[in-house]
C-alpha cells in the first residue's frame, strides 16, 4: 500500500510540474514544517505523544524529499486526510488534530449535520429519515424543520404498511409539491457522506419509491439510516443575449446539455474561533447525471453564474454573499456542538473540526434565489480545495479571509509551548494584568523578578523573586548576578527570558546573555533604549556605506555616552557569528561577488542566506560567548572579508530613516547641539524634547527656540529627578534628554515579530494628532488606512531600523511618521507593544505577540501564514481617556464598572492601563475605548455617538471629531 501511495504521489507531483521526491532517507537533512505521511505505519505513539518515524517532506522550491528519522520527531499537529485513517494511532494523544475519525462520523452522516442545521434554521432539503437505532448525539425522533426522523426497531423494520405511509405521507406534503423527483440515498456509521450512492426517482412514483426503501432498509446495520429526501432543481441560466451577427460556417450542430452545479464550500476555524471562508468551488456537469466532488470540473462561482447568464455584477456579488453566509453559519454550527462534546465524543483531548466542506445548492422559489445546504464533508473538502492561486475567488481581499494554516499552525506553537518555564524580569503596572492570565491559558510556568514583594503578581506565577532595588538600572550588572543566583538556586533552568517593562530591556539582555538564553545582544538593547543612540548609530551607518565589504556597525564615537563607555563597540558585539568550515567561507564569498546586483534587489533574501548557517549552532548565548568575527578584524585584507550578519545590506540604507538629534544633560549640551559650527550634528528648531531613556509621553515639549529648550531642561531636571518623582518611566537611568528635530507627517505604530533576524509577522496601525503640548497620544485604528505601499514603506523602514541596531529576535514596537519624503523613525521599543496593541492584533490577524514573544525567548520560531499579508477581520477605532478631561464622565456616566459591563455586552473595547483615576500635571491615559467595525467609517461614527453619551467627547478642549478626522 505504501508503494502504492508514493507512486501516486510521484504521479502528482508530475501533473502539478513539480520535481519527484528525493529519497533522502540515509542523510535526513533537517525538514520543513509540514510533513506527509503516506501510511499509519510511519507514526508509532509514545504515551501520549505522536511521533513520526518516515515522510515525506516539502520545501518552497517544489522539492519534496522521503525522510526517516531516528530518533522519531514528535508531531504538533495531526490532520487526517482520509476517514478513519490512523483511529486507534491517535487515540488517547494529546496532540492537537484538526479532526478525528468520530468527528469525520459524526458530520459525515448527513442526517445528523441537516437535524442540527436545521435547528439553527438553516435551509435543508425536505427530508424523511428511517434510522435504525443508535441515532448519533443530537438526534432525537420526530420533526426538526423539515426533516423528520422516525426511528426503526426489528418489529417496525419488517412492518411495510407503516412505512409505506411514512413514505406516502411525507411525498404528499407541501415541501414537495414543487419537487419533481425524490433523491434516496443511506447514510450513518461508516457509510460516511452517503457513499453508496444516491437513487433519483419520480416523485410521484410511490410504489417505486416504497420498493427501493425496502431494499436499502435490509442492508442498514445499527446507526445507519436511509434517507427520503425532496430533489431540489439547481439554479437554471439566466436572461442571455443571442449574437446572430455571424453566418453559421457549418450545418452541424448538437444541442448543448442543461448544466448543473453545485457549490463546495471550504471554511476554516480562525485562532479566536471564528469561522472564515477559504474558497467557493462549483462543481459543475450535465443536468442528467449526478454531480460528485472527484468527477466534476471545478471553476469558480463568478465563471459558473457567467455561464448561466447571470452577468451583473451587484447580482453576482449578493448570490456569493448569501452563499458565503450560509456556509459560515454552518461552520458556527460545528464549533458550537463540538465545543459541548466531551473529548470521548470528539475523538480525542484536543480533536476538533479546524476545517470542513460545506455542499450547497442555489436555487429558486417563487422567482427569489435562495441557498440550501445539501451536507457537509469532514474530508472531501481537501480534494476541493487545492485550487491554482486566484482560483475560486473573486479577486478581492475581502472573500477571502481565511488560510489552511493559520489555526494548524497556532494550535502547534501552543502545544509546543506548553510547560515551558519562562523568566520575566519586571512585572509591570495595572495595564499588564494580561500577562498572568495568558501564561496561565498556555500552561506556562512563570519565574517573576519584580521589586513590589507585595505585587498582585507575585501570587499568580509559580517562583517570584523579589529586588527591591530594581529600579535603579544603573545597577543592572550587580542585579543580573542576583538574578542568575537565585534561578540557580530554585534549581530551574528557565527556557527563556523576555520583559515587558521598558525599564528592563537592558537587564533582561544581560540575564539572557549570562544564562545562555536567546535573547537582545547587550549593545543593541542599549541602542535602542537611548533615544538618541538609536538615531545617531543609524546616521553613522552612512559612513560605512560605501565600503560593501567592510565588516561591522562602528559605534558613533563622537556621540558616546559615559552610559555607554563600559560597553564593547557593537561591531565587536554582533559580528560574533561562529566558526565556518573555509569551503562554507569560499561559497559565501562566491555568492557575494558575484551576485551583488541580486542581493541589493533582494536584500532581504541575501540576510537570510548570511544568518542561514547561524542556525546550525547553538544560539543560546550566542551573543555571550567569544567567538573569530565572521567579518574579519582591522588587519584582515578588504577583499576577503565578508559582510557581518548584523549589517545586512538593506537598501535604502536605515540611515534615511533617521532624525538629526543630540543626547542633553545640560546647558553647555544644548548650546552645542543647536550651534555645531560643522553642521553635521546641528539641531534645527522646531524640536522636541524628551526623556532620553523615558517611556511613554511623560516630559515630551515641542520647543521652538533655545530658550525654551533650556526653560524645558530646567523644568525636568528639577520635577523629574530620580525613579520616586514618577516609576516606570525611565527615571532609574537618569533624567539625560533627547533634543530631536521635529518633523511633520502623520503618525504611526509598526509591531514586529523577528526570528533570528527574518521578519515573521508585521502589524500597522494609524495613530491620531498628539494631544498638545503634552503629546499624549489621543487615537488610533487598525487596521491602517494608508494605501499599501505606504503600508510597506512603513514595515520595511521598522524591519530595516531594527536590523541595523542589531535586533534580530523579539517582539518589537516602532514608533514612525509618515512624511512627504517617506518614514522616519520616532523611537524603537524594543518590547511589544503595550496600551491596545495587543488585544487588536489577536482580534483583528488571530495573532497574540504576547504569545509570539515568549515563543522567541524560547527559541521557537513564531510562524505565520504570511508576515505581512494577513486579512484583518474588520476594523478598530479608539480614543485614549485621560483624568485631565474626562474625570467628572470617569465617575458618572462612564463609570470603570460601566465600561467594563459595556465591554462584555460587545459593545465597545475596553482597555485598562490604569487602576485609580488620578490626575497629575505628567499624565497618562487612563484607559482606551475602542469601537470594531466591518467598514472603518462605520466604527468612526459608532465610537463617535458612543463616546458622546458616555460625556468622553470634549470640545474644544478633547474634540474627537477633530482626533478622528485624521483617519479619513
Amino acid at each position: 500500500m505504501e508503494k502504492s501511495l508514493f507512486h501516486t504521489l510521484q504521479s502528482t507531483l508530475k501533473e502539478l510540474g513539480l520535481p519527484k521526491t528525493r529519497d533522502w532517507t540515509p542523510l535526513c537533512p533537517t525538514p520543513g514544517d509540514s510533513l506527509l505521511c503516506l501510511s499509519p505505519s510511519w507514526l508509532s505513539r509514545s504515551a501520549s505523544m505522536l511521533l513520526v518515524h518516515t515522510a515525506v517532506a516539502f520545501d518552497l522550491g517544489g522539492h519534496s524529499s522521503l525522510l526517516q528519522f531516528n530518533p522519531p520527531r514528535r508531531v504538533t499537529y495531526f490532520l487526517s486526510c482520509a476517514p478513519f485513517a490512523g483511529e486507534d494511532l491517535t487515540r488517547g494523544t494529546d496532540c492537537p488534530m484538526g479532526g478525528s475519525d468520530k468527528l469525520g462520523q459524526f458530520w459525515g452522516d448527513i442526517l445528523t449535520a441537516r437535524v442540527l442545521l436545521q435547528r439553527e434554521k438553516i435551509k435543508c432539503p425536505a427530508t424523511l429519515a428511517l434510522l435504525l437505532p443508535p441515532a448519533q448525539r443530537g438526534v432525537e425522533e420526530g420533526h426538526v424543520g423539515d426533516t423528520e426522523v422516525v426511528f426503526l426497531d426489528s418489529e417496525t423494520q419488517k412492518g411495510t404498511d407503516f412505512i409505506q405511509n411514512k413514505i406516502h405521507a411525507f411525498l404528499e406534503c407541501d415541501a414537495l409539491k414543487q419537487a419533481e423527483k425524490v433523491v434516496l440515498r443511506s447514510t450513518g456509521g461508516r457509510c460516511v457522506n452517503g457513499v453508496a450512492g444516491p437513487i433519483y426517482l419520480p416523485q410521484g412514483n410511490k410504489e417505486e419509491v416504497c420498493k427501493k426503501v425496502q431494499q436499502l432498509l435490509s442492508l442498514l446495520l445499527p446507526g445507519q439510516s436511509v434517507l427520503v429526501e425532496a430533489y431540489i432543481a439547481p439554479l437554471r441560466p439566466g436572461p442571455q443575449v443571442q449574437d446572430h451577427r455571424h453566418v453559421q460556417c457549418t450545418d452541424c450542430s448538437s444541442p448543448t446539455p442543461e448544466l448543473s452545479f453545485r457549490v463546495c464550500a471550504i471554511v476554516t476555524r480562525s485562532p479566536q474561533n471564528v469561522p472564515l471562508l477559504y474558497k467557493l468551488v462549483c462543481k459543475v456537469g450535465s443536468s442528467g447525471a449526478p454531480l460528485s466532488h472527484l468527477h466534476s470540473l471545478s471553476q469558480s462561482l463568478e465563471t459558473t453564474l457567467s455561464d448561466l447568464g447571470f452577468t451583473d455584477t451587484a447580482t453576482v456579488a449578493s448570490l456569493r454573499r448569501q452563499v458565503t453566509n450560509a456556509a459560515l453559519a454552518c461552520f458556527r454550527v460545528v464549533m458550537e456542538t463540538e465545543s459541548g462534546m466531551t473529548p470521548e465524543q470528539r475523538g480525542g483531548i484536543s480533536a476538533q473540526s479546524d476545517l470542513i466542506g460545506v455542499d450547497l445548492l442555489l436555487t429558486v422559489s417563487n422567482s427569489v434565489i435562495s441557498t440550501i445546504v445539501l451536507g457537509l464533508h469532514p474530508s472531501l473538502c481537501l480534494h476541493s480545495s487545492f485550487q491554482k492561486p486566484g482560483f475560486g475567488g473573486s479577486g478581492t481581499q475581502s472573500d477571502c479571509h481565511g488560510n489552511l494554516l493559520h489555526t494548524p499552525l497556532t494550535r502547534s506553537q501552543c502545544y509546543l509551548m506548553e510547560g515551558k518555564t519562562i523568566l520575566i524580569i519586571g512585572a509591570g503596572g495595572f495595564s499588564k494584568k494580561f500577562v498572568w492570565e495568558a501564561a496561565k491559558k498556555y500552561h506556562l510556568k512563570i519565574m517573576l523578578v519584580e521589586s513590589d514583594p507585595s505585587h498582585f503578581a507575585s501570587h499568580l506565577v509559580d517562583h517570584f523573586f523579589p529586588l527591591p532595588d530594581l529600579p535603579d538600572h544603573r545597577r543592572d550588572d550587580q542585579h543580573c548576578v542576583r538574578i542568575c543566583e537565585w534561578v540557580a538556586a530554585a534549581g530551574r533552568q528557565p527556557d527563556g527570558c523576555v520583559c515587558f517593562w521598558d525599564d528592563c530591556v537592558i537587564l533582561t539582555a544581560l540575564v539572557c546573555q549570562k544564562l545562555g538564553l536567546r535573547g537582545l545582544p547587550v549593545e543593541a538593547a542599549h541602542i535602542a533604549k537611548e533615544k538618541s543612540s538609536t538615531h545617531l548609530h543609524l546616521l553613522g551607518l552612512t559612513k560605512v556605506r560605501p565600503a560593501l565589504f567592510a565588516g561591522g556597525m562602528p559605534a558613533n564615537e563622537s556621540n558616546t555616552r559615559p552610559f555607554m563607555k563600559k560597553k564593547t563597540a557593537l561591531s565587536e558585539s554582533l559580528n560574533h557569528c561562529g566558526e565556518l568550515r573555509m569551503e562554507e567561507r569560499s561559497r559565501q564569498l562566491d555568492l557575494i561577488i558575484d551576485d551583488v546586483a541580486d542581493i541589493e534587489r533582494n536584500s532581504l533574501r541575501a540576510m537570510m542566506e548570511f544568518g542561514r548557517d547561524r542556525e546550525k549552532m547553538a544560539l543560546k548565548g550566542e551573543y555571550g560567548k567569544t567567538h573569530q568575527p565572521l567579518c574579519g578584524g582591522s588587519d584582515t585584507p578588504v577583499s576577503t572579508r565578508l559582510p557581518c550578519p548584523g549589517m545586512p545590506l538593506l537598501s535604502p540604507c536605515p540611515s534615511a530613516y533617521a532624525v538629526p538629534c543630540a543626547h542633553i544633560e545640560s546647558a553647555l549640551d544644548l548650546k552645542n547641539a543647536v550651534n555645531d559650527e560643522a553642521e553635521r550634528q546641528k539641531v534645527r528648531f522646531p524640536a522636541i524634547m524628551k526623556l532620553e531613556y523615558g517611556a511613554g509621553a511623560v516630559g515630551v515639549k515641542k520647543v521652538e527656540s533655545l530658550e525654551e529648550s533650556l526653560a524645558h531642561l530646567e523644568k525636568i531636571a528639577g520635577d523629574l529627578r530620580e525613579e520616586t518623582d514618577y516609576p516606570g518611566i525611565g527615571l532609574g537611568f537618569g533624567n539625560a534628554m533627547t533634543l530631536m528635530e521635529f518633523i511633520c507627517g502623520t503618525e504611526h505604530d509598526v509591531d514586529l515579530l523577528l526570528f533570528d533576524g527574518q521578519l515573521e509577522g508585521a502589524f500597522v496601525s494609524d495613530n491620531g494628532p498628539t494631544r498638545m503640548p503634552s503629546f499624549t497620544e489621543t487615537a488610533a485604528q487598525m487596521p491602517s488606512s494608508l494605501p499599501a505601499d505606504k503600508r510597506e514603506q512603513l514595515v520595511q523602514a521598522a524591519y530595516h531600523s531594527c536590523l541595523a541596531c542589531g535586533l534580530r529576535d523579539g517582539v518589537f514596537n516602532v514608533e514612525l511618521k509618515m512624511t512627504t519624503l517617506g518614514p522616519r523613525l520616532i523611537e524603537i521599543n524594543a518590547r511589544m507593544g503595550g496600551f491596545y496593541l495587543r488585544d487588536w492584533i489577536q482580534q483583528l490577524y488571530g495573532v497574540d505577540i504576547l504569545l509570539a514573544a515568549f515563543m522567541v525567548a524560547c527559541g521557537i520560531p513564531p510562524r505565520l501564514p504570511s508576515a505581512t499579508a494577513l486579512p484583518a477581520l474588520g476594523h478598530f477605532v479608539g480614543i485614549m481617556c485621560v483624568v485631565s478631561q474626562h474625570l467628572q464622565a470617569l465617575k458618572t456616566i462612564a463609570r470603570p464598572e460601566r465600561l467594563r459591563q459595556l465591554h462584555q455586552e460587545g459593545a465597545l473595547w475596553l482597555n485598562e492601563l490604569e487602576d485609580e483615576i488620578i490626575s497629575g500635571e505628567y499624565e497618562e491615559p487612563y484607559c482606551n475605548v475602542a469601537v470594531r467595525g466591518v467598514r472603518p467609517d462605520d466604527a468612526h461614527q459608532r465610537l463617535l455617538a458612543l463616546c458622546q453619551g458616555l460625556g468622553l467627547h470634549c470640545p474644544p478642549h478633547y474634540d474627537l471629531e477633530y482626533f478622528l478626522s485624521h483617519f479619513k
